[in-house]
């Protein structure tokens, strides 16, 4: 339907990017991305009603469209430019052709366009390859468009990184030495932070993320954004991602933790309950980094016990004969004590109230 519409008004339609490479290399894709050879805010205004307009962005002139519960990004041909390293770019012209839009690109197996023909009211197709990207997708080569590459956007180095992984590839020789030189002195001035941080981020959730971090850590990848950081003992990496193993646990936020060389001393509690709920009001990723700095041997003890919990309320105190007050936190405080130090002795409520019964008097 969208092709359909794109020409009978006399407009090239594409695809573009990932879902090309991916179709190329035998992966499947869930993202729908179209390459519109005008303007795609225009062309979501003349396209059926059954097609609905998801949102509209016009700093870039893109629109999401939703189509039977499918997510459609439409995007405008045009060219860019970079006011500064690492920053958004900024639009120049819409509804360029596609020899021109080839240049804002990243990578050149992300550079391939698919045009899509109705002939015969089959949907048809012709691949358009401006860059040798086939050629690079063979022989499993990253490769920028141009020498400027990658200080324009220096995320291009980690996106690289992901494209290694998720696909075997290596970047060209060439491109290696392009990589080299924009690390010896990185431009951060005026550079989006947040940006380069939701690119780390990315790319640390992935599954081979400790493959992904030590990558980044020998090639010192690093760099784009943080200093030298101190020397990364790979195996206490490990140990400390085993020991904080579940799905709460956010890698991610780990990893970007021991890039910013966050220094941390060990510290002091009064009781265990005080390092108990100290320790669960921090966030899993910093006290893993606390840990990693620190080997306190307290994170152990939390991490054992982290799934406490009292099943006796203060209601069940009142219920008991207790007057709020005190007493309440007393109470809470040598059970505490009691249950950590014994857990198998309480494993129901009616456990812990024959504690109370027998250690207090209301």
């Amino acid at each position: 339907m969208i092709v359909k519409s794109a020409r009978s008004n006399n407009i090239r339609v594409f695809f573009v990017g990932g879902i090309v490479r991916d179709n190329i290399l035998g992966y499947k894709t869930s993202d729908i991305d179209i390459l519109i050879n005008g303007s795609a805010i225009e062309f979501a205004k003349k396209l059926p009603q059954e097609i609905k307009v998801k949102s509209i962005h016009p700093d870039f002139d893109t629109v999401k469209l939703l189509y039977k519960n499918e997510i459609i990004d439409i995007a405008s041909s045009r060219t860019e430019h970079y006011p500064f390293s690492g920053c958004l770019p900024v639009v120049q012209k819409i509804g360029v052709p596609i020899e021109e839009d080839v240049k804002r690109r990243d990578f050149t197996i992300n550079s391939i366009y698919c045009e899509l023909y109705i002939i015969n009211n089959k949907l048809s197709y012709k691949l358009i390859d401006l860059v040798e990207g086939i050629k690079d997708i063979n022989s499993k080569t990253l490769r920028v468009l141009h020498d400027k590459s990658y200080i324009d956007d220096p995320t291009r180095i980690l996106r690289g990184v992901e494209f290694a992984f998720r696909f075997n590839f290596d970047f060209s020789q060439h491109d290696k030495t392009l990589i080299e030189n924009y690390l010896s002195s990185p431009i951060r001035t005026n550079m989006s932070v947040d940006r380069v941080l939701s690119v780390f981020s990315k790319i640390f959730k992935n599954k081979p993320h400790k493959e992904i971090f030590k990558k980044v850590i020998l090639n010192k990848y690093y760099k784009i954004l943080f200093d030298d950081v101190q020397n990364i003992d790979f195996n206490l990496v490990d140990n400390v991602l085993d020991l904080f193993s579940d799905e709460e646990f956010k890698t991610d936020d780990f990893y970007i933790s021991l890039l910013k060389n966050q220094e941390f001393e060990i510290l002091q509690y009064n009781s265990k309950k005080e390092l108990f709920y100290n320790m669960k009001n921090m966030k899993k990723a910093v006290l893993a980094c606390y840990y990693y700095k620190t080997q306190d041997k307290n994170v152990l003890w939390f991490v054992k016990n982290k799934d406490f919990k009292f099943l006796i309320t203060g209601d069940d105190l009142i219920n008991l004969g207790f007057k709020q007050g005190k007493i309440f936190s007393q109470i809470f405080e040598k059970l505490f004590d009691a249950k950590i130090s014994n857990p198998q002795s309480f494993i129901s409520k009616e456990n812990e109230i024959d504690w109370v019964k027998n250690n207090f008097k209301s």
